[in-house]
């Protein structure tokens, strides 16, 4: 959040974070190196057993005596005694439950309780986590030829924070089954607490969900919300009151604030549910404060195998024993390149909690639902994303507003900061590139060689250090049958199907995040210059700005644009600064102190200062005007912007034309359905395009602006429209906000072309 706060409390001047990274498993070969023959020999073994026993304290006897945990069994009692038709009378009448209905109620509750707990409790064994920790550097060793590597820095700030006595919450964006293993790994290997993992009961299977829990898993349910299938007080109660006596005994905790692996690559919008009963804990004065770590997690090539099947909306399949055996078995026998797991800069929950009281933008009452912008600047974009999405199942009774967007933005704002931070490996850049800026096959190479400069400039981690030739070589052959490759003419290009495009999307989504701003004003800037009435080579800078916020409200279930210490506004700003920077734009009016461009930079400050002293200034952005550069390299920035979020809104407009009333899985196989037949009959290029995440998310954005209405039917979920879009004509009006950016760009007909 903000920055001076959370960011500098926890710096270290002593621990200079140089980018130097280890490699976890040469940690064992390091250390005994100078030891005798059988030591050295096995280096691994020895590591594995010398390291420390730490000390897990069973909570399950706090749990019980929990106040919250013990009315969660009362209250269900009574609901129970209700249900049976029993006489209220004959339980008695609240200080003497004493009657045999009541106790023979309460005895059946507190045994299903008991088994609740019994089932979510972890069973962290140090013996179970040291042979899986030398199993583990074993099946690494074969499966990762580029070693499993983690920044030094990060680890001696981990080292720092420990030593505070705080507890440490690690927040890992999720990407494979593999992670729940990695993180504990890594840490274990390091001399670091292994935490207790919050783990999907999906993962609960034979053997290998007893492993998990041996390694510090507990289950959780994949949905314990108040529906009609789902509500259980007593699961809630148990579940709020492990968690947080698990801190109050000082234990670290995991949880994968995202809820479930990524499908896309991208990161996804946090579920609070976990972090709100953190939240919960250090309110109510059960933790002073507590540590959140973002831990980012990527492969060269993802371990799980890809996530086709899901996108192309054939349902997910469950975990069994025999699943397990053969991913075991596959990845086992495959080469997954190198692996990083990386531990970013801690964040004080106290910290953040007080510097969001601070913002300004999160302060004013939510005056509208979420819904389609008009041309003014959408003021209130960034409270109403997050009033919109501050739902979880995990909220306490008499939960307020404020609180819950307060844990929406601690979510989002560890999501971005995770995203930001992630390393990037040779196959998302040559994935992204193969996508967007070479998809005609010309100039990979080269491409590929300035992009990796670009990103380095930018700041971001690159997971590579080889020359760009050889990392090209070594991403081509992770990625494999996923690009066709011309010997004769070294052309380059993805494969031309649907799957291939899927997968290469996976990988380049890496960047699509780190794009998204530059993306976003790039598409804005297309709708408006492919309109007939539109100005020449010439476009207004308030006009661009409020395409652009727009543009983003339709796509704020697919990005998190910014932390939520920032406006939205202020980061499409930034976002139109690099544009004017790399020459796509030019100011039509440079003055010599460019005045009008450094107020275009500062607006959402001006406006601050106009509300501060109640004088109404003329606002200076009414005058910018913007050229927009004929250049090669201009028009090659965006068209390689315009493609970086095409498929998202071919997409998305793809499920405005197949909205109809009926189960939601019958919409979404149409939708699917139409985008796999636009793709096989060239009308529409972009094979991953045809993705149920995306088209889920519209369905999403739709609810909010007021389009649909789910609802259940025999436990189905279904779909209709409200009034008045069930007129086809107000529907296609509403939908158009979504239509106009997926515009019949000249500069996409010459990629096609080409």
């Amino acid at each position: 959040m903000a920055r001076g706060i959370q960011k500098d409390s926890w710096h270290d001047p002593k621990i200079e974070d140089s980018g130097t990274v280890i490699n976890v498993l040469d940690i064992g070969r390091q250390n005994f190196a100078n030891s005798g023959v059988i030591s050295r020999y096995f280096c691994d073994l020895a590591q594995c057993f010398n390291l420390v026993k730490f000390q897990y304290k069973d909570v399950i006897p706090d749990v019980q005596k929990d106040p919250a945990y013990i009315k969660a069994i009362e209250d269900t009692t009574e609901e129970e005694l209700k249900k049976t038709d029993l006489n209220l009378d004959e339980k008695g009448d609240g200080d003497n439950r004493n009657s045999a209905g009541y106790l023979t109620v309460k005895k059946r509750v507190e045994a299903r309780a008991k088994k609740v707990l019994t089932d979510i409790s972890s069973a962290m064994s140090y013996n179970i986590l040291r042979v899986v920790a030398w199993l583990t550097h074993k099946a690494i060793r074969r499966v990762a030829g580029g070693g499993c590597g983690t920044r030094a820095g990060s680890v001696a700030r981990l080292r720092r924070a420990t030593a505070a006595g705080l507890p440490l919450v690690f927040v890992p964006l999720h990407r494979s089954h593999f992670d729940y293993i990695l993180v504990t790994f890594a840490l274990y290997l390091t001399g670091l607490r292994p935490p207790l993992v919050a783990a999907g009961d999906n993962m609960r299977i034979p053997f290998f969900g007893w492993i998990l829990r041996g390694c510090g898993a507990f289950y959780i349910r994949r949905r314990v919300d108040g529906s009609e299938h789902n509500g259980d007080p007593v699961y809630k109660a148990a579940l709020r009151s492990y968690i947080i006596n698990s801190l109050a005994a000082n234990n670290n905790l995991e949880f994968f604030i995202e809820g479930g692996r990524t499908r896309t690559g991208k990161p996804q919008p946090p579920k609070a549910g976990i972090l709100s009963v953190i939240m919960d804990a250090y309110l109510d004065g059960t933790i002073d404060d507590a540590l959140l770590v973002p831990v980012t997690l990527n492969y060269d090539k993802l371990v799980d195998g890809n996530f086709v099947r899901e996108q192309l909306g054939m349902p997910k399949q469950m975990e069994t024993f025999w699943s397990a055996l053969r991913g075991i078995w596959r990845t086992m026998n495959t080469n997954h390149g190198s692996i990083r797991v990386d531990f970013n800069q801690p964040i004080s929950l106290k910290e953040l909690v007080q510097s969001f009281k601070k913002y300004n933008h999160f302060k004013a009452p939510i005056e509208a639902p979420l819904g389609p912008a008009d041309d003014k600047f959408s003021s209130d974009l960034d409270r109403r994303l997050l009033y919109n999405h501050s739902h979880s199942s995990l909220y306490g009774d008499d939960v307020s507003t404020d609180h819950k967007m307060m844990v929406e933005a601690i979510g989002r704002h560890i999501v971005y900061e995770g995203a930001q931070a992630t390393a990037v490996m040779c196959t998302n850049v040559v994935s992204y590139v193969l996508l967007t800026e070479a998809r005609g096959g010309a100039g990979v190479r080269r491409a590929v060689r300035a992009r990796g400069a670009a990103l380095r400039a930018e700041g971001r981690d690159l997971a590579y250090r080889a020359d760009p030739d050889r990392c090209l070589e070594h991403a081509l052959e992770m990625l494999g049958p996923l690009v066709q490759r011309e010997r004769r003419t070294e052309t380059l290009r993805p494969t031309k199907s649907i799957a291939a495009e899927l997968e290469l999307s996976y990988y380049a989504n890496t960047l699509v995040a780190h794009y998204a701003a530059p993306a976003i004003v790039a598409t804005a800037l297309e709708s408006i210059v492919c309109r007939p009435d539109a100005d020449g080579d010439t476009v207004r800078h308030q006009e661009l700005l409020g395409s652009a916020l727009q543009l983003y409200e339709v796509l704020s279930e697919e990005l998190i644009l910014c932390a939520p210490c920032h406006t939205i506004h202020e980061t499409l700003l930034r976002a139109l600064d690099q544009l004017l920077a790399s020459g796509v734009l030019v100011n039509a009016e440079r003055t010599d102190g460019l005045e009008e461009e450094k107020w275009s930079r500062r607006f959402a400050k001006a406006i601050d200062d106009e509300e501060d002293d109640g004088y109404e200034r003329p606002d200076p952005t009414l005058r910018i005007k913007y050229i927009i550069q004929k250049t090669p390299e201009a028009i090659a920035e965006r068209r390689r912007l315009l493609l970086t979020l095409r498929p998202l809104i071919e997409s998305y407009s793809a499920s405005c034309r197949h909205l109809a009333p009926g189960t939601v899985k019958s919409v979404v196989k149409a939708t699917i359905d139409g985008l796999v037949h636009d793709y096989t009959t060239n009308k529409m290029p972009y094979g991953a395009a045809v993705s149920s995440d995306a088209v889920r998310n519209c369905l999403r954005l739709l609810r909010q602006w007021g389009v649909i209405e789910m609802y259940t039917d025999n436990k189905e979920r279904k779909i209709r429209l409200r009034p008045p879009y069930d007129d086809a004509q107000k529907l296609n009006d509403i939908c158009s906000h979504i239509y106009k950016f997926n515009v019949d760009s000249p500069l996409l007909r010459e990629e096609s072309a080409t």
